[in-house]
C-alpha cells in the first residue's frame, strides 16, 4: 500500500512540474518578443530622427554613456553633434537580442549596438560598419560608441 500510494502522489506531481516548466517558458518568451519590439522601435526612432535632422529625438535613443562620449568629443551639445556624424539611415533588415545588449542590422549593411538600461533599451554604438579582413577582438567599426 506504501508503494501505492507513492506512486500516486508521484504521478500527480509530474504534471504540475510539466505545467510550471511551460510557463516558465511562455513567460520567457514574452519577454523576449517584448525587448525585441522595444529595441527594434529605439533603433526606428532614432534613424528616422537622424534622417530628418531631428537631433533632439536621436540623441534621446542614445545610452547616457554614449551620449556623453559624443558631447565630450565634440564638445557641443548632442542635439547638435549628432548631424555631424556619418551615419547612413535605413531600414532595418533584422534585431538579435543577446541577454541584456541587441544588435540592430540595416539593409545597407550597417549595424548598431543597443544596451539594456534603467529606461529601457537605448543605442549604445551607432554607424557600425564591418572591418576589412579577418574578425578581431573589434571586428566592427563605429562612428560613435561609448
Amino acid at each position: 500500500m506504501a508503494g501505492e500510494g507513492w506512486f500516486v502522489a508521484r504521478r500527480r506531481s509530474f504534471p504540475v512540474g510539466l505545467i510550471v516548466l511551460a510557463l516558465a517558458v511562455v513567460v520567457t518568451g514574452c519577454g523576449h518578443s517584448d525587448d525585441r519590439a522595444e529595441a527594434r522601435g529605439v533603433a526606428e526612432r532614432f534613424f528616422a530622427a537622424v534622417e530628418s535632422g531631428d537631433g533632439g529625438a536621436a540623441c534621446d535613443q542614445l545610452s547616457l554613456d554614449t551620449r556623453s562620449k559624443l558631447e565630450g568629443d565634440e564638445q557641443r551639445p548632442c542635439r547638435e553633434a549628432i548631424g555631424e556624424l556619418r551615419i547612413e539611415p535605413g531600414p532595418l533588415a533584422a534585431i538579435e537580442l543577446f541577454l541584456t545588449n541587441a544588435k540592430a542590422d540595416l539593409e545597407n549593411g550597417e549595424s548598431a549596438f543597443l544596451s539594456l538600461t534603467a529606461d529601457g533599451w537605448r543605442l549604445s554604438a551607432v554607424g557600425c560598419k564591418p572591418r576589412e579582413g579577418e574578425p578581431s577582438e573589434e571586428p566592427m567599426d563605429c562612428e560613435l560608441e561609448a
